[in-house]
């Protein structure tokens, strides 16, 4: 009697105090999980800094449109002077000062299509930004319904121990009075145990999700989770599905930008065959001492220059060629991640409707389990059943109540997997 007052108190007891339900936890919703993700994440602060980096690289290809002035100033000294006859050749210090303007006049549209190019650039470190926001909100709410998973199969399995320790108390009960054996009773202890032993680890397992979670989300501290409310779609055709996702979801977006990008490679790589024209204007003044008799102190000139690459090896026929080549990657990239993400979107409507049909029946099997149970175990007390009859009633419902259990939650997932495929999972929008 007294260990069986023992394993009793351990099988009320000891999952309270592993999943820490007896000390005050904060609720934490999941938009609230979404929030702090979006506020602490590592991994959007390093998107941030992409669109920092792209939004520069502009400024940085816009200033080979402006002119660029530069100033230069010498002083040179010389062990002595150099003359010829009465004519000063060369003085002993001299100091110059040079200010050049220079200004591209004619690039071959190689600087426009650059400075486009980088403006492109932007668009799609921004798409960076928002997928990277998208997928990890994605992971934040996959991990969050695992917890509500977890943490619901734990009171399924607290439910169960309780069933058991009802019936080995049961058996227990009858064995004292003869009416079975202790071989009831042995398998009663040990289905109890094992009883023990899933719900230890079923415990551990929640705690294994709710790290991720916190891991993910930034959360610190110890929490629980709210049940988010139930989702809900409209009703649209497969076809309507798959051509939304072709409009609204920031892949196929990014990539035409990419298209964009290549053609404006291929306008640099064009540029290439077009002369460069660059007008400097320059002033220069010097002073020597002493003065030579040929010093013009102030000398102001302007350059126009015009260069004409002749031969370089093929070398920008490649270029031409390589960028060429890249156009008609980036269209088929875009094509096969739009016959992916309709293949995707098609899958994840199947799950939806599998989950969806799946729940009814699941719900009312475990009302018949229930019931079974219930009629087993009265038997069994009244000596019209065997402990097989209870054990095997007691394990289909635990069946049925942990499928059932998961089979609600992994549907409301799913709605969220088909709004991502689709392409407007905006949990905070």
């Amino acid at each position: 009697m007294q260990k069986t007052f023992i394993y009793a108190c351990a099988g009320l007891f000891i999952p309270f105090l592993l999943s820490g339900t007896v000390f005050a936890q904060k609720m934490i919703t999941l938009n609230e999980a979404y929030r702090s993700a979006l506020s602490k994440s590592e991994r959007i602060k390093f998107s941030r800094e992409g669109l920092f980096q792209a939004q520069e690289e502009v400024i940085r290809k816009k200033s080979a449109l402006y002119p660029k002035i530069t100033g230069d100033l010498s002083y040179l000294r010389r062990p002595k002077v150099l003359k010829r006859d009465r004519f000063l050749l060369r003085s002993e210090s001299e100091s110059r000062f040079t200010l050049t303007l220079s200004q591209p006049l004619y690039t071959g549209g190689r600087a426009t299509a650059s400075y486009r190019s980088a403006l492109l650039g932007t668009k799609s470190a921004s798409f960076d930004l928002a997928l990277t926001k998208e997928d990890l909100l994605f992971e934040i709410a996959r991990a969050y319904y695992e917890v509500l998973k977890t943490k619901n199969n734990v009171r399924i399995g607290v439910k169960e121990l309780e069933r058991l320790k009802a019936h080995r108390d049961s058996a227990e009960k009858r064995l004292q009075v003869g009416e079975v054996t202790k071989t009831v009773l042995f398998r009663a202890e040990a289905e109890l145990s094992d009883a023990r032993a899933k719900l230890i680890r079923a415990i551990n397992h929640e705690l294994a999700m709710k790290d991720r979670l916190a891991f993910l989300a930034k959360i610190e501290g110890d929490f629980d989770l709210a049940d988010p409310p139930m989702l809900s779609l409209p009703k649209r055709s497969r076809s309507d599905w798959v051509d939304l996702s072709q409009k609204e979801r920031l892949e196929i977006k990014q990539e035409e930008v990419h298209i964009d990008q290549a053609s404006e490679g291929i306008f640099f790589a064009r540029g290439s065959f077009y002369p460069l024209i660059t007008l400097d204007l320059e002033y220069r003044w010097i002073d020597q001492d002493p003065k030579s008799d040929f010093l013009i102190q102030n000398d102001p000139l302007a350059i126009l220059k015009l260069t004409m690459p002749i031969f370089e090896g093929k070398l920008r026929t490649a270029e031409l060629a390589q960028a060429k080549s890249q156009l008609r990657e980036a269209a088929l990239i875009r094509q096969q991640i739009k016959d992916e993400i309709g293949v995707e979107v098609r899958a994840a409507m199947l799950d939806l409707s599998t989950l969806s049909g799946e729940l009814e029946h699941l719900k009312n099997r475990v009302r018949f389990e229930r019931e079974a149970y219930s009629l087993a175990s009265r038997q069994f007390d009244v000596g019209l059943g065997t402990h097989i009859d209870v054990l095997d009633a007691s394990a289909g419902l635990l069946d049925a109540e942990r499928r059932f259990s998961n089979a609600v939650y992994d549907r409301e997932f799913s709605i969220l997997q088909l709004k991502k495929k689709v392409g407007f999972f905006m949990p905070l929008n």
